[in-house]
């Protein structure tokens, strides 16, 4: 079952923010958090396709090149859609995108992500900074909520993109996979066979329309997928605070135990301790 809006808001302070959607763990629509960013003015197919054609990314395992991947998603239709997504790391491998991205968002300024803290052993799988591309009717693979309980911040810089959220508990209508629960198991949910998936049809999703320009925040724990209606560009974000480190500390350590139990309990008690003296 699907219902339609998502909250709409422009003007916020940070505490506005925190107060009004974080900490009550609320879906919103941002109209005006990218406002400045040269990357609304330049960044298009056309653009990628001429200054980095050679940059390389994959999906379901085949590498392509950027080049290539733009011609597929300016051919992409709904009958024959391109493959979804293709994503890139900009900390890691497209440093050059930062200064479009400026001015940052004022609540990443203090996000425990980038804190010497929490490093690799402990979190060795997360990107927290991506630019995925996307064909029209290319559709994220699966439903999920964010490894780790990470808020998502995505911002669509080209294009629209439909987004369907659920909230926490809905998944037991999404058929999580028992070895990696944040991931829905139900194969091409957007045309399901409720036959295979029954429960499916009581899931109550939320659905809009995220405009260039506008940026959507998805609270930890909400289960979301996404749609390019036509090519777009967007830039994803990864956001950790104290208000989403139980869901943080829940993960890491239902990874940790398929190392060891002691590994688990050792780094749970370690992330108990810094969340009490982290910003």
């Amino acid at each position: 079952m699907m219902g339609s809006g998502i909250e709409r808001r422009s003007g916020l302070t940070v505490k506005q923010f925190v107060d009004e959607y974080v900490i009550p763990n609320k879906p919103v629509i941002l109209t005006d958090q990218a406002d400045g960013w040269e990357a609304l003015n330049t960044f298009s197919p056309e653009y990628f396709k001429q200054h980095y054609p050679d940059k390389e990314g994959s999906i379901k395992g085949r590498t392509y090149r950027l080049g290539e991947y733009i011609d597929m998603i300016l051919a992409s239709t709904e009958e024959n859609p391109a493959p979804y997504p293709f994503k890139l790391d900009i900390d890691q491998k497209f440093r050059e995108l930062l200064p479009f991205l400026e001015p940052g968002f004022e609540v990443l300024k203090r996000n425990r992500l980038k804190s010497s803290l929490i490093h690799r052993r402990i979190m060795p799988r997360a990107s927290t900074l991506e630019v995925f591309f996307g064909g029209r009717s290319g559709w994220f693979p699966y439903i999920h909520y964010d490894l780790y309980g990470l808020y998502a911040i995505v911002t669509q810089v080209f294009g629209r993109k439909q987004f369907i959220v659920y909230e926490p508990g809905e998944e037991k209508y999404l058929y999580p996979d028992p070895e990696h629960p944040w991931m829905s198991t139900i194969d091409r949910y957007y045309e399901p066979d409720y036959e295979k998936y029954p429960l499916f049809k009581n899931a109550k999703a939320v659905e809009d329309t995220v405009h260039p320009g506008e940026t959507i925040f998805v609270p930890k724990g909400w289960w979301h997928t996404a749609r390019s209606l036509e090519p777009t560009i967007s830039i994803a974000q990864d956001l950790l605070t104290h208000y989403n480190w139980d869901v943080f500390k829940r993960d890491i350590i239902f990874y940790k135990k398929k190392e060891s139990a002691l590994k688990a309990f050792l780094i749970g008690a370690y992330l108990t301790v810094i969340d009490r003296v982290m910003v």
